[in-house]
């Protein structure tokens, strides 16, 4: 797991590099290097987890025509070192990363179909032709990468902070990035806050000759373009024809994807809710090792969505000690800032800053990687908007569902915006009519088509950005084995009706675990993890008191996006009792978020 920098097409001295380099070091303190050549610099910050002694990076062939960095882990790595010494190379240490270089040079660019895991890799390679630069994402885009290409080159880097140092130009905010936030509550892949810089969706390869990009997705709509071939079971009941893709398969996959994210000798820690997904991980993790530390975040004062009751039976379960860290009310206006920098692009979701506390803890405590449940719900349809779309009969559901992921209903947050913003989205096209032609892509069943949609816009964007980079900020590895390229494979072949049945969701998954946990999580509602804005926005608190000072002189009014009356409106409201704590909360973070 590390941070990972470099241009191509153009020359930059070494302090660019080291630019980008203290730009991102939080993510990768225990080694820092970088490689130059005429028109082409790779750097990386490493985070050593897997054999630190080795893989040192930037990665080269013998002859250093091949350079690489790498982001990630690659958790099939063991069986590609033994298919590389079948073909007489051999690869020193064990270490993930250093498979890669070999394996490029053995498959060429279809080698990334052969990784399990995640990933963001860059690559130089020199041997033939024209230099070229080569960047890949994995499947569902857990690990982060932003660039800008130009017909001069480009630049890349896993963090916006780190981009630019290397850029020969300045950057402007880009004027759709504020629609993008409210109608997504976050910049979904592919955007950034800046003009001209992108960041790589689920799947996507990049090649820069120096002049011109070429960029490639998936030609499968659904991410991996792994398909191991056959018809998809698609909708309908469950029968014997479906043990392939039944709960006691699935029960085994997770197994075996769990055991095989834990070869490191590091101690192990496992987010703990106190819900289905990470209470199966828990028990999973229990089973394999025993230094494996639960942490659950909680919030002063009582509250209706307090799990520690359920964290701790859980973690007893798993037979697992559980560190419970919690949040206080006078702490949030130094907490808050601390973690819109560590996420570097605003996410409207409260529970970011949970999640950010949560990493705090587990650094503390000296450990390096934790599981997390990221990825369950939209992989096996637990939402309780998943039930609610496939009920209605009209044909205005798509929008209703998109209302459901806004900071808002479209309606309220168009009404926030400057009549000349409006003006400026009617003609350019909005971020809600962008997510409406991907809504309505085709697929096999409504269903279906709705968890395409989440599992490769909505989950990478909102989801798995904040993990890599509130964990990242804490030298933490996020690892989340629902989002694994097998589990995805097996969730889109499973059938409906083992995902969502009417008001039951996440069927197949609730009976695969229920061997894995207690009683009291198998019985209870679901609730997801979430930070209680609500309470804590009420006015005369400390949040109410920093979110008002935040939103009293908004730079977001002054740059012409949002109305000044409108968004004292909501204040105005919030104080007098009408709840307007999630769009309050909201705002302050895209506030405190603009460049």
């Amino acid at each position: 797991m590390c941070r990972i920098y470099g241009y191509f097409g153009f020359d930059l001295d070494a302090d660019a590099l080291d630019a980008a380099r203290d730009a991102q070091l939080p993510g990768g303190p225990d080694q820092q290097r970088h490689a130059r050549g005429e028109h082409w610099g790779l750097g990386c910050n490493r985070l050593s987890i897997q054999d630190p002694d080795h893989g040192r990076q930037p990665f080269a062939n013998a002859d250093a025509t091949v350079h690489a960095v790498f982001n990630g882990e690659i958790y099939n790595f063991r069986a590609i070192r033994e298919e590389l010494a079948r073909h007489g190379v051999h690869v020193e240490g064990d270490s993930d990363g250093s498979v890669l270089v070999p394996y490029y040079e053995l498959h060429g660019d279809g080698f990334v179909d052969r990784l399990e895991g995640m990933y963001a890799i860059a690559l130089v390679d020199r041997r033939t032709g024209p230099p070229r630069l080569k960047l890949w994402c994995d499947p569902l885009a857990v690990k982060s990468l932003y660039y800008a290409a130009t017909d001069r080159g480009i630049a890349f880097s896993s963090e916006l902070s780190g981009l630019a140092p290397l850029l020969r130009r300045p950057v402007t905010v880009d004027a759709l990035a504020v629609d993008h936030y409210m109608n997504w509550q976050c910049l979904p892949d592919g955007s950034s806050w800046y003009a001209g810089v992108s960041s790589l969706r689920p799947g996507e390869r990049l090649v820069h000759d120096g002049r011109a990009a070429e960029r490639r997705l998936p030609g499968d709509p659904e991410p991996g373009n792994q398909d191991p071939g056959g018809p998809e079971p698609g909708p309908g009941a469950p029968g014997e024809a479906d043990a392939e893709f039944g709960p006691d398969r699935l029960g085994a996959l997770l197994a075996d994807e769990v055991a095989r994210m834990t070869l490191q000798d590091a101690p192990v820690a496992v987010q703990v809710s106190g819900g289905l997904d990470s209470a199966v991980l828990a028990t999973l993790l229990g089973r394999l090792r025993p230094d494996v530390t639960g942490f659950h975040v909680t919030h002063e004062g009582r509250h209706d969505s307090d799990e520690e009751h359920y964290a701790r039976r859980a973690a007893a379960h798993a037979g697992i000690p559980l560190d419970v860290v919690e949040i206080r009310e006078a702490e949030l206006p130094a907490l808050i800032p601390e973690m819109v920098r560590a996420l570097g692009a605003p996410n409207a979701t409260p529970h970011a800053l949970s999640a950010y506390v949560l990493f705090r803890r587990i650094a503390g405590r000296g450990l390096r990687v934790c599981f997390t449940g990221d990825g369950a719900d939209e992989q096996f349809g637990g939402y309780r908007r998943y039930s609610t779309a496939l009920a209605a009969t009209d044909t205005a559901w798509r929008p209703r569902y998109l209302d459901r992921l806004s900071l808002v209903p479209e309606a309220e947050y168009r009404g926030l915006y400057t009549h000349e913003y409006r003006a400026l989205l009617d003609e350019r096209g909005s971020s809600r009519q962008r997510s409406l032609e991907l809504l309505e892509r085709p697929a096999p069943s409504r269903l279906e088509q709705i968890l395409a949609f989440d599992r490769l816009h909505k989950l990478p964007g909102l989801n798995l950005r904040k993990l890599d980079h509130l964990a990242m900020a804490h030298a933490v590895e996020g690892r989340v084995p629902y989002c694994q390229p097998a589990v995805t494979r097996f969730a889109r072949r499973t059938r409906d009706a083992w995902k969502v049945d009417g008001p039951h969701r996440k069927r197949i998954l609730w009976d695969a675990g229920a061997p894995l946990v207690p009683e009291a999580v198998r019985t209870r509602q679901k609730q997801p993890f979430t930070f209680p804005v609500r309470a804590f926005m009420a006015p005369g608190t400390a949040l109410w008191d920093f979110a008002a000072a935040t939103l009293a002189r908004p730079r977001l009014c002054a740059a012409g996006f949002l109305d000044a009356a409108a968004v004292r409106t909501v204040l105005t409201e919030h104080g007098r009792g009408r709840d307007h704590a999630r769009l309050l909360w909201g705002l302050m973070v895209l506030e405190l978020s603009l460049p």
